[in-house]
């Protein structure tokens, strides 16, 4: 954990908006990439406050302040990288991707949703807390290359088997990727079958799509 975490964990703890978007935008111009960044600060940043909040030095209520503002500067970051990149290589290659039903922990997953649009990808990106039953009506409706689920809660574990065992019989046959920071702790195997990618980390995603760059047009 570093001094400069540590500072951004604060602002986000303050509601501090434009502090927060400062930092990182301070960043960019010396030249550290998004991926460090949502790697290092923001996430870093939130694994802190998390653990604030288990020791009791902060209250839920702070936790979800902290969050709203790192929200914010998910998305501002991802309209000023938007704005810095018009002309780029667009791939025909669509991705879906949501929190399973119950999860509410969504930073990762949007984070995951901006590598993908920073690498061109048509993003689809759900949200958080998003039943099995419609996960399934919008991929069969958009028939998406890659699907992308995420579970930040252990006891969210129980649910994995079978949206992963249903996505897996979509008949367009989807690549299937869980993301999970619990990738840490548990061994996710024994919760989903052969057939379906554990990306524990953005570096680890950011290598898949580097491994797909095929079918892309100029």
């Amino acid at each position: 954990m570093t001094d400069l975490t540590k500072k951004f964990a604060q602002f986000l703890l303050l509601g501090d908006t434009v502090s927060s978007f400062k930092l990182i935008e301070k960043l960019l111009h010396e030249g550290f990439t998004s991926l460090y960044i949502y790697e290092n600060v923001i996430k870093e940043a939130l694994y802190y406050i998390g653990y604030l909040w288990e020791i009791d030095e902060i209250s839920v209520a702070d936790e979800h302040l902290a969050t709203g503002t790192a929200d914010y500067v998910l998305t501002k970051l991802d309209f000023h990288l938007d704005q810095n990149d018009e002309q780029v290589i667009r791939s025909q290659k669509q991705v879906m991707l949501f929190c399973i039903e119950g999860e509410e922990h969504y930073v990762g997953i949007k984070m995951a949703a901006s590598i993908f649009k920073q690498n061109s990808w048509n993003v689809k990106y759900l949200g958080p807390n998003l039943p099995l039953q419609h996960a399934i009506y919008y991929a069969n409706k958009s028939k998406p290359d890659v699907i992308c689920l995420s579970v930040t809660v252990s006891h969210h574990l129980k649910n994995l088997p079978e949206y992963i065992q249903t996505l897996e019989m979509l008949d367009h046959k989807p690549t299937i990727i869980l993301g999970s920071r619990l990738a840490e702790k548990y061994d996710l195997s024994k919760f989903i079958s052969n057939q379906t990618l554990i990306v524990p980390n953005l570096e680890n995603l950011t290598a898949f799509i580097n491994s797909q760059l095929i079918g892309i047009e100029a």
